[in-house]
């Protein structure tokens, strides 16, 4: 094969012979020329480095489940040296001579053979953890859920003796407090035979009571165990985890200096294999099959001597890749040795004994657990027993049972009776007279009220005897007496929990209710507020249910003179009851409007308030029309009671 077709074709990296020998190398330099695969012997070291010393220096046979052919001819010597760092190979390595396999496990998780003892099996688990990559993280996670389990318990165990000791403290108290208000020597309780029994009955739930106290101190001591338990088992986990990491992260950063003494490595040896391979292009353009010793003595010819000055640079660019690939070797080796010894000193000592310790901290909790939560229910068991053996002893000793059976009922009782019998006064048997008592107005008011609101007109004043409703008598009152120069009167609204305060009022009995004169303003809207309400509320309206098509088309009548006489003919075929109340209403109405000029509130104003307040059963009636058609009689609802008020001296007698 020419070199020319080859010379460009290069390994990932190189091997040759004893590389860094360069008296050797130079003598090689004088051959023939060779093919690239002639200079590529079969022997697989490099240098000082012979694989074979450093696969059985690192990897003894009696430690290694890895197989390494000795006659490998492979020319990539770097892949070799650094195969100890690769990832699958280390998961098949182990740095012990007890070297377990994992597939010899039985579907529980245990070897085939029997266990011996708990030191051989512990042992067994640990060499199990060391062969997994997370056997580390899997017992820290172990001790973490028993650190856990003891939160878990502790929780339990401190309500569970709370509520021992505040059932114990009650029923303790609840015997003091019982014997304090029913002592011996008291009247009020009973004596004899069941006041013996009942104060017994009390100092057997007071030995209940110190019972559960001592149980609940009990608790109180597990709980204390378990907390200094839990304590110490977290501050030896988060030790063992620091330390294991910062062992683990020292591995890392080995095999982090390796992989770059490897790259460095193969990196100036590459650089070294092209220095030669170039020499030897350059030789053979310029010199042919000459060898370099027979060409070392032409001087004379300009072209030899030129390329005699390139050989010698060449030579000079090899040396140097030689020196640097035989420093990046050396420093590899070292790094090599260095990261395989952390390696061994990780996984044969430090990491079990991690492991190991770990495992003794969970063993500890495991037991120690298991101990004290035996240690609560032997007290539980204990606390139940004396409860027991208190109440119902097995002996002849007085129980519960047998100290309520010494009550003697009737003996007590013929014992109580006999001083009152003995110094007892008789009684007189004579009839009691029956003496009525006499409420107060404003309690009557409440029991018997006098209901107005949402009563019909007529039968309200048939049971009151009055002419007028009181309601409105006492509001038109106030109202000129307070409200005549107010702007905006019957307009603005009141509190609607103050009208309902009023409505209550005047519904128990309107004449008890007293308007007061304090914050005349609020009182004043909430007082138009009420009596608009009462108009409102009432079963039949003012105007009547009857005549309400007869106003509304008297209302729309065009002619004022027409319009006004068919008006003043309905307000008289009105009810007695109904025209009292309306003649009295209107004349109330045009004192207000009388003072417009103060207060605003012309006859327009009063007539848009007062036409739907007075027409209110009327439009609820009418429920069933459309708003259109409410709207409208609402129109001419205010013109009604606008005539009635314009034409009040026309309509109604003066003097009256």
């Amino acid at each position: 094969m020419s070199l020319k077709k080859s010379k460009h074709k290069k390994t990932k990296s190189i091997s040759g012979p004893e590389i860094f020998d360069i008296e050797k190398e130079e003598t090689e330099q004088q051959t023939h020329r060779r093919t690239r695969s002639s200079r590529a012997p079969t022997t697989t070291s490099i240098g000082s480095i012979n694989l074979q010393q450093v696969k059985q220096s690192l990897y003894p046979p009696a430690s290694s489940s890895v197989t390494l052919n000795p006659n490998s001819t492979s020319n990539s010597v770097s892949d070799s040296l650094y195969s100890a760092t690769n990832k699958s190979e280390d998961n098949s390595l182990a740095y012990s001579s007890n070297t377990i396999d994992l597939n010899v496990l039985n579907d529980d998780g245990c070897p085939v053979e029997k266990k011996t003892n708990n030191s051989a099996e512990n042992e067994w688990i640990i060499q199990a953890l060391c062969e997994i990559e997370n056997g580390f993280q899997v017992i820290l996670d172990r001790v973490k859920q028993n650190s856990n389990s003891c939160k878990d318990a502790i929780t339990f165990l401190k309500k569970r003796a709370i509520i021992e000791e505040e059932y114990g403290k009650a029923i303790l108290k609840l015997c003091q407090t019982t014997l304090e208000n029913s002592g011996k020597d008291k009247i009020e309780s009973k004596q004899g035979t069941y006041n013996e029994s009942w104060n017994q009955f009390l100092e057997l739930h007071e030995k209940i009571g110190n019972n559960r106290i001592k149980f609940a101190e009990s608790i109180g001591n597990v709980t204390e165990n378990l907390f200094t338990l839990l304590k110490n088992t977290e501050r030896s986990r988060k030790q063992l985890k620091e330390a294991g990491l910062k062992y683990q992260k020292t591995v890392s950063d080995s095999e982090a200096l390796l992989e770059k003494a490897k790259i460095k490595y193969e990196t100036s040896s590459e650089a070294w294999e092209e220095a030669i391979l170039e020499k030897e292009r350059h030789f053979v353009e310029h010199f042919g099959n000459q060898n370099l010793q027979q060409m070392s003595g032409f001087n004379t010819i300009t072209k030899k001597k030129v390329s005699l000055f390139s050989k010698n640079n060449l030579q000079k660019v090899e040396d140097e890749a030689r020196n640097k690939a035989a420093q990046a070797n050396e420093a590899f080796k070292q790094q090599l040795v260095s990261t395989n010894a952390t390696r061994r000193e990780f996984f044969g000592k430090n990491l079990p004994r991690i492991l190991r310790s770990l495992k003794e901290a969970n063993d500890e909790c495991d037991n120690s657990l298991q101990y004290n939560l035996e240690k609560y229910s032997y007290s539980y068991e204990n606390a139940l027993m004396s409860d027991a053996t208190t109440i119902s002893p097995l002996n002849e000793a007085q129980g519960l049972r047998k100290i309520i059976q010494k009550i003697d009922n009737a003996n007590d009782f013929v014992e109580y009776i006999r001083k009152p019998l003995i110094k007892g006064t008789k009684f007189e048997k004579n009839d009691i007279t029956f003496n009525e008592y006499k409420m107060q107005p404003e309690t009557y008011a409440i029991i018997h009220p006098k209901t107005i609101f949402g009563i019909n007109l007529a039968e309200q004043l048939n049971r009151d005897n009055l002419e007028i409703p009181e309601i409105l008598v006492k509001c038109a009152n106030y109202i000129e007496k307070y409200g005549l120069n107010t702007v905006g009167i019957y307009r603005l609204s009141g509190s609607n929990s103050a009208i309902q305060k009023l409505r209550t009022l005047f519904d128990r009995d309107a004449d008890q209710v007293i308007l007061t004169d304090e914050n005349v303003q609020d009182t004043l809207n909430n007082v138009t507020g009420v009596l608009k309400l009462y108009f409102r509320e009432l079963p039949n309206s003012l105007f009547t249910q009857e005549l309400y098509s007869e106003f509304i088309e008297a209302s729309k009548t065009e002619d004022e003179r027409k319009r006004l006489v068919e008006i003043h003919e309905l307000v008289n075929r009105l009810p007695d009851p109904n025209y009292l109340t309306l003649r009295y209403l209107i004349a109330h109405l045009d004192r207000v409007q009388a003072n417009q000029k103060v207060n605003k509130m012309g006859i327009s104003n009063l007539s848009i308030i007062w036409g739907p307040t007075l027409f209110g059963g009327c439009n609820m009636s009418k429920s069933d029309g459309s708003e259109a058609d409410q709207f409208i009689d609402m129109k001419y609802q205010c013109k009604v009671v606008e005539v009635i008020l314009s034409n009040c001296y026309a309509i109604f007698d003066p003097d009256s």
